[in-house]
C-alpha cells in the first residue's frame, strides 16, 4: 500500500490561543491549501495557511448572523462556503471562507450527534441519513435484549426550492440491551462490532452504500436502484477476547457501576468485526473505503475511481480517532490526531495521489 505521512501538524499544548484546540469536529481544505478547523468547544472556525500559519477566525461563538453556538460538523462547498451544522441553533449555517454568514436554514433532519455525518453537494443540496425504528415504542421498555430493525432513508433537501425528498435504503437490523439503572430509568446499550450500513454522498450527489459486514459496496441512482457494485473476498477480522475485555474495562473506568452490564454486552458481541468501517469521497470523486483495523495496524483505505476501478490502498503512518472522518483534497489527507493526553492536533499528509 501507499504510505501516507504527515508533512504538516497544527496545534499546541501551550502557546497562542488560536493554536490550541479543544474539541475538533471538522477539518476542511481548499484548492490553495488553506485549512479550516471547526472547534466545537470554542464554537469557532479558524483558518490556517498552507504553511500552517494562523490567518483568521471566520466564525465565533454567539447567536447573531455568522456566529455559532454548538457546531458539530462542516463541509466546504466550491471553495467558497463552509456549511456548518449547528444543533444549538437547529440550523445549517453557511459561512463565507473570508467570514460572514451567506445562508441559513432550519436543519431538515432534526438530530443531534457527536459528529455530523451529512454533506452538502456542489448544487447546494443537503444529504443526511435518517432512520426510524420498526419496533413499537413501549414505555417503560422491557428489560433484556431488543432485536429489531430500522427503516433507513437518505434525505435530500434543496434550500433554493425549500423542497425535501428521500430515498428509501432498506431495513437495517440492530440489537440493543435494555437495563434499568439505579435511578429508576433505563439504559440502552448497542452491541459493539455489530455491522451497521454506511452511506456517503459525493459532491455530485452520487450515493455509495455498504452493509459493512462483507466487502460489498454499491453505487445508487436517484431512485435507489443499484448502478454499480464493488466486491472483494476480504475476510472480516475476528472479535478477540482482548477486544471484549478492553471494551469492558473502558466502560468500567468511566463508571465502575457499569461493569456488570458491560460484561453482559461483551458476551453479545459477534464473532467477527465488520469488514468496512467508513466510506468517504474526495474532491475528485474517488471513493475511500475504510478497512477495519486489526491489532497494531494503523488506518487503511482502499481507493476506487467513480467508475469502480481500483486505484490502490493507502495506509497512514499515524493513528486517527475512530470517530474522526478524513478529508482528502488535492490528493492530500486532512484530519485530526491526538497525543497521549488526548490533546487534538490537525494534520495534513504529503500528496498520496497527484491531483488532476
Amino acid at each position: 500500500p501507499i504510505t501516507a505521512r504527515v508533512d504538516l501538524r497544527i496545534g499546541a499544548v501551550e502557546g497562542p490561543a488560536e493554536e490550541i484546540f479543544g474539541d475538533v469536529r471538522g477539518v476542511e481544505a481548499d484548492r490553495d491549501g488553506a485549512i479550516y478547523v471547526l472547534d466545537h468547544q470554542a464554537a469557532e472556525i479558524r483558518t490556517f495557511g498552507a504553511d500552517g500559519a494562523f490567518l483568521r477566525t471566520v466564525a465565533s461563538r454567539g447567536e447573531g448572523p455568522g456566529e455559532l453556538t454548538a457546531p458539530n460538523g462542516m463541509v466546504l462547498v466550491d471553495d467558497t462556503v463552509l456549511w456548518v451544522q449547528d444543533p444549538g441553533a437547529w440550523s445549517m449555517i453557511g459561512i463565507g471562507t473570508a467570514g460572514g454568514e451567506v445562508g441559513r436554514y432550519r436543519m431538515p433532519v432534526l438530530s443531534f450527534g457527536y459528529f455530523w455525518l451529512g454533506t452538502v453537494d456542489r448544487h447546494g443540496r443537503l444529504w443526511k441519513h435518517e432512520g426510524h425504528s420498526a419496533a413499537d415504542r413501549v414505555y417503560p421498555p422491557e428489560e433484556g435484549l431488543l432485536e429489531s430493525s430500522e427503516h433507513e432513508y437518505l434525505v435530500v433537501y434543496d434550500p433554493a426550492r425549500t423542497e425535501k425528498d428521500s430515498v428509501y435504503l432498506g431495513e437495517a437490523p440492530f440489537r440493543t440491551l435494555i437495563r434499568r439503572d439505579n435511578r429508576g430509568g433505563h439504559t440502552f446499550w448497542g452491541v459493539p462490532f455489530d455491522p451497521r450500513p454506511i452511506t456517503t454522498v459525493d459532491a455530485d450527489g452520487t450515493v455509495w452504500r455498504t452493509g459493512a459486514d462483507t466487502y460489498r459496496i454499491v453505487r445508487l441512482g436517484a431512485d435507489g436502484d443499484t448502478l454499480l457494485v464493488i466486491e472483494s473476498d476480504a475476510a472480516p477480522p475476528p472479535v478477540t477476547d482482548r477486544d471484549r475485555s478492553e471494551w469492558v474495562e473502558a466502560q468500567a473506568e468511566r463508571d465502575p457501576g457499569r461493569r456488570g452490564v458491560a460484561e453482559a454486552v461483551s458476551r453479545l458481541m459477534p464473532p467477527a468485526k465488520p469488514v468496512i468501517t467508513s466510506l468517504s469521497t474526495d474532491d475528485e470523486g474517488r471513493l475511500w473505503v475504510g478497512r477495519t483495523r486489526t491489532d497494531a495496524h494503523r488506518p487503511r483505505y482502499d481507493v476506487f475511481s467513480a467508475d469502480g476501478s481500483y486505484r490502490g490502498s493507502v495506509e497512514f503512518d499515524f493513528n486517527v480517532p475512530d470517530h474522526m472522518p478524513i478529508r482528502v483534497r488535492r490528493g492530500r489527507v486532512y484530519t485530526m490526531v491526538q497525543d497521549a493526553l488526548e490533546v487534538p492536533f490537525v494534520v495534513r499528509t504529503h500528496p498520496v495521489f497527484e491531483p488532476n
